[in-house]
């Protein structure tokens, strides 16, 4: 027993410490060599134990070491975490492999890190204490192509009132982005130690030719801090302006190999789809949603076309306004479009969405490629209600059937016995007489469903309007546009029997173009992404005041209340 309860107490104390997850990040990478990057391990839950960074030492230099603690409370529930946040030198270039840190009795995850040489464009003369760095990823891109432009600013003294310009060019030849906050780091350049900022800009030319990005302007102002006071006697500060190198690039127009009607030059491009129901489990008069999206690497979201969705028409679609995202990281923007629109199918069975196909420039094989949707088949299931309209309808052709093969041997006697003798005669009485039943019993079939069906849409249409129309209005008054969708069906099925309403579509018919407007307003507040305040007294007020028409309606009989008062 005691083993047990001892065993049960070692497993508890291993479960509370594996529990812990640590991460292993980097602020950069690829790190480029000489210049300082920050190793952040990072636990989601509080760890006990003490790391030991010294298997580190290997391949970096350890230059401070920081840590901070950070507790949420988020519905009741307490979460903690801790950073260890490490300022690093790679002391050679290549792959540097981060091995897993001991944190009591908890490791991190072995990770790796890319270091590169260190190969400033222009580091200047090195007794220099402030200079500008700049460069681009590539000098002779395509036209709408995205250019990723890193300024780097080095700084070996202190400095007050500084200010740096922002890349210029001149004209509208390009589109300007920057792409998330400044780093700072450490560097060292020929043995001299600097500070540096950087920043990048994502540069998207919009013409072919010859593109000049102006120099980049840094001003500032270097000897005492005025912040404790001015020293008339004493040494005065002293201003300084720096300047980068300009930077020619070469903007190549748009291949005559691409075909496509809208360039799209990137690193990456793909489509996707999203159903809010199964395509397979779709059903007749209901909505579905579906949701394209193109994801494209080295473009912004405004760059990204409309996607092209040609459905059937018994495929009613109701699209709501795109959604533009971006993203960034190291190499670049990240664009993101998202087309979702309502579906309705009218009508039932198995059907099949064509390929959506998107043309594309790819940057990195240089050549024309296509992002691809492939063909789609959904499956559409009919509603209870018209599954009992068919069965109705199954059931009186099947009548019909039985008089017409009555008929039919009928028929037959004549054709072999026009001339009715002997036994002939007989067969020729027993047809007609067989027909004449027949047709007594079609008769007074249809007439007694016919009296049935009357007696049935009267005490259905006296007992079921006024309650449809109570319905109705009470939705409208209430702003309930599902419950108003609701009413409006069962109402309609009950004024137009012999039509199939499975959708305030099919009521358009009926309407003038008043109401058809209000009806595509309550599918939008139904269907549409973005909702807004729904009027439905308004609703209610074009309803009451319109003239239907009830060609193929109902015959009310008794004292039934005229629906709309004109």
């Amino acid at each position: 027993m005691n083993l047990r309860l001892l065993l049960f107490f070692y497993v508890l104390f291993l479960s509370a410490n594996v529990s812990a997850d640590i991460t292993v990040s980097v602020d950069r990478n690829p790190v480029v060599a000489d210049e300082s990057f920050k190793l952040v391990f990072e636990s989601n839950e509080k760890v006990k134990g003490q790391p030991d960074f010294s298997p580190l030492n290997k391949d970096l230099t350890i230059l401070s070491t920081g840590r901070r603690s950070n507790t949420q409370i988020v519905n009741g529930d307490i979460k903690r975490s801790q950073q260890w946040v490490l300022t690093a030198i790679a002391n050679k270039t290549g792959i540097i492999q981060i091995p897993p840190i001991n944190f009591g009795n908890v490791s991190s995850k072995a990770t790796q890190i890319k270091v590169v040489a260190s190969a400033p464009s222009n580091p200047g003369n090195v007794s220099e204490d402030i200079f500008i760095d700049v460069n681009v990823d590539k000098k002779t891109p395509y036209v709408q192509e995205q250019i990723i432009y890193t300024l780097k600013l080095y700084r070996a003294v202190q400095t007050s009132n500084a200010t740096l310009s922002e890349p210029k060019i001149n004209g509208d030849q390009a589109v300007i982005s920057k792409l998330g906050e400044d780093k700072s780091f450490d560097a060292t350049v020929k043995g001299k130690r600097y500070v540096v900022i950087q920043r990048q800009y994502a540069i998207f030319p919009q013409s072919s030719g010859a593109l000049k990005i102006e120099p980049i302007i840094f001003q500032a102002e270097t000897g005492p801090n005025r912040m404790f006071g001015f020293d008339p006697f004493g040494p005065q500060p002293k201003a300084i302006v720096k300047r980068s190198d300009s930077i020619i690039l070469d903007i190549k127009p748009i291949p005559d190999s691409f075909t496509g009607d809208t360039w799209l030059p990137a690193s990456q491009l793909s489509i996707q789809e999203q159903w809010s129901i199964d395509p397979a489990e779709l059903k007749q008069g209901e909505a579905t949603t579906r949701t394209l999206s193109i994801t494209a690497n080295g473009l912004a979201a405004s760059h990204l076309p409309m996607i092209e969705n040609d459905l059937p028409d018994y495929l009613k679609q109701y699209p709501d306004q795109p959604e533009l995202q971006e993203e960034f990281d190291e190499k670049g923007f990240i664009g993101i479009r998202k087309e979702k629109m309502a579906i309705i199918p009218a009508k039932s069975g198995e059907f099949k969405l064509a390929a959506i196909k998107i043309p594309w420039w790819n940057t990195q094989s240089d050549k024309m490629e296509f992002a691809e949707l492939p063909e789609r088949t959904i499956y559409v299931h009919a509603s209870e209600l018209i599954e009992n309209e068919l069965k109705q309808q199954q059931s009186v052709n099947n009548n019909e059937n039985l008089v017409g093969t009555g008929q039919e041997i009928a028929k037959q006697v004549f054709v072999q016995d026009k001339i009715p003798t002997g036994n002939a005669y007989w067969k020729w009485i027993s047809a007609i007489l067989l027909l004449c039943w027949l047709s007594t019993l079609f008769i007074l079939y249809k007439t007694s469903k016919s009296k049935k069906l009357e007696s049935k849409k009267n005490y259905h249409a006296e007992s079921s309007i006024n309650t449809c129309l109570r319905k109705i209005k009470k939705a409208c008054e209430s702003n309930n546009p599902t419950e108003t969708k609701e009413a409006l069906l069962n109402w309609a099925n009950i004024m137009w029997q012999d039509e199939k309403i499975n959708s305030l579509n099919a009521i358009k018919k009926f309407s003038n173009d008043a109401f058809q407007k209000k009806l595509d307003d309550l599918n939008n507040q139904l269907y549409g992404q973005k909702q807004q305040t729904w009027d439905g007294k308004t609703f209610y007020q074009s309803f009451q005041s319109q003239s239907f028409e009830i060609k193929k309606g109902i015959e009310i009989k008794g004292n039934l209340e005229p629906l709309y008062k004109t």
